[in-house]
């Protein structure tokens, strides 16, 4: 485990926007010309910030998340979702990772303490955005996320490129031993995840870590925010510390269309 810690990018979250645009950038995906990527905060407005990173107006597809492994996938050949805002009923598809095969639309999750991740590939331009909270994460969605990449759009895990976003920490997510034998049950190797004392808690990031590295990613492609959602009031909403009544954050990636400014 030391020689792995060793080898990753130093957590980082970079401020970007102000007032309803504010959101972090992580920068092992800023630096990538042509990929967009954020991560809402406290009293964002999603459309703000998007129109803020991306100059214009993008459709922005979601899903009804329910803590599973489901993948959905909108590529040249198949709609997927409805978009976000599209109106009528919800017509979201259910799941908690969504794979975007084509530029000029934008793949989102929402969350409030729970791990948002960001992936991307620049060889093959697609790009994932991750709902994992600790079902998910006990029901493999990050590794299923890399996996629908691989097999559908013929991506490397080695070329991949993640980013964790806020949630809540190892030093706040106190969880039952019901929770504990999950995770260890679906991955036995993940003890290092736990946390003992006072009590046992997650570390959801680095659980989700371990999947990707698991699926072929290597560690210096990856890279946290460092950042906890309950820790943070100033800054991220949290469901645990305002026990269910807290507003939902965003973390989105889309690829720019060709020919458009490629920051």
């Amino acid at each position: 485990m030391r020689s792995i810690v060793s080898s990753r990018p130093a957590d980082a979250a970079t401020p970007v926007g102000s007032g309803p645009s504010r959101r972090l950038e992580v920068p092992i995906l800023a630096t990538i010309p042509g990929l967009r990527h954020l991560f809402t905060v406290k009293g964002s407005d999603i459309a703000a910030a998007l129109g803020e990173s991306f100059g214009r107006v993008i459709p922005l597809v979601t899903l009804r998340q329910v803590h599973g492994a489901v993948v959905r996938v909108v590529d040249g050949r198949h709609a997927g979702p409805a978009p976000e805002g599209s109106g009528g009923s919800d017509r979201r598809q259910e799941g908690d990772a969504l794979v975007v095969g084509r530029p000029g639309t934008a793949a989102g999750v929402f969350v409030a303490d729970c791990v948002p991740i960001l992936i991307c590939d620049e060889e093959r331009r697609t790009a994932a955005a991750v709902h994992a909270g600790w079902r998910g994460t006990v029901a493999g969605v990050s590794g299923a996320a890399i996996a629908t990449l691989r097999d559908r759009f013929g991506s490397e895990p080695a070329s991949l490129r993640l980013a964790f976003g806020p949630c809540i920490g190892p030093c706040c997510f106190e969880v039952g031993g019901e929770v504990v034998e999950a995770l260890l049950r679906a991955f036995p190797d993940a003890s290092d995840c736990v946390v003992e004392g006072p009590g046992k808690r997650i570390d959801l990031v680095e659980a989700n870590r371990m999947q990707a590295r698991a699926a072929g990613v290597s560690e210096e492609r990856m890279q946290a925010t460092g950042l906890c959602t309950m820790c943070r009031p100033d800054l991220l909403e949290s469901y645990r510390r305002e026990r269910g009544a807290a507003a939902r954050m965003a973390g989105i990636i889309a690829w720019q269309e060709p020919g458009e400014d490629a920051r």
